[in-house]
């Protein structure tokens, strides 16, 4: 198993494999590619946004990997609804802006902008390694020095990264957000709380966790059934408490 998790305030790349030397060839191959990617000015036109033509006579048109995916993401009313409920509440923090690229401005983004985000962010000294499983300790830690030995510590660079916390507002307050919609376009509504604009402790998240799985964990829960049932919308838009984000 490898894949790539990409979150509005961290990257996580996981490796998994029950055989030994294929684990370890998994986890040389992230290294690698996540500590010394191979970033030209061509990997942002072909990731990010580069000029195409079809037709001569037609006008030049944005094309990219990511530009693609995000447009597409902009055109699901779901999603476009949910960045707008979460740019909201984290109108001062990077919370507030979408990670993975607003179609309108990606090609504002330039090749030193790019590679200058990843120099600073994806250093080793803002990372949190981990392993899991019953291999031998000391071969984990002298693959890793084989990648890491390279490299002089940050000590500023995870504070540097520290999302700040969002502060809570004393009064409620709404927004309005159009989509495309289409002819059969219909409306969405969400009422959105800020829970905590501190570390929560964990009594406390662990209270929240269950309370929403109690009220809302099912369709039959009982916050879940009175608002399918109350006729104000055709279903249940939201799943209850997010905790993904700080």
């Amino acid at each position: 198993f490898l894949n790539a998790f990409t979150y509005p305030d961290r990257t996580c790349y996981p490796v998994a494999s029950q055989n030994l030397k294929d684990f370890y060839n998994l986890i040389n191959v992230y290294l690698d590619s996540v500590l010394h990617p191979t970033l030209t000015p061509w990997t942002l036109k072909q990731e990010g946004w580069h000029y195409e033509v079809e037709d001569k006579k037609e006008p030049l048109t944005y094309k990219g990997v990511v530009f693609n995916e995000m447009k597409g993401v902009y055109s699901s009313p779901d999603a476009v609804h949910g960045r707008a409920c979460q740019q909201a509440l984290f109108p001062d923090n990077t919370y507030g802006v979408d990670s993975g690229g607003d179609p309108t401005v990606i090609p504002e983004l330039t090749f030193d902008q790019f590679s200058g985000f990843h120099t600073k962010f994806y250093h080793p000294s803002n990372s949190r390694i981990y392993f899991y499983g019953d291999d031998n300790v000391a071969a984990r830690l002298e693959l890793l020095e084989t990648y890491l030995e390279e490299f002089d510590a940050l000590p500023e660079a995870p504070k540097e990264s520290q999302v700040e916390w969002q502060k809570k507002r004393d009064t409620p307050w709404e927004i309005e957000q159009v989509y495309p919609a289409g002819a059969d376009g219909k409306p969405l509504m969400t009422v959105n709380w800020l829970i905590n604009d501190k570390t929560l402790e964990p009594q406390e998240e662990l209270a929240l966790d269950v309370l929403d799985d109690l009220l809302m964990g099912t369709p039959v829960a009982p916050l879940y059934k009175t608002l399918r049932e109350s006729g104000l919308g055709e279903s249940v838009l939201s799943d209850g408490l997010e905790t993904v984000l700080q």
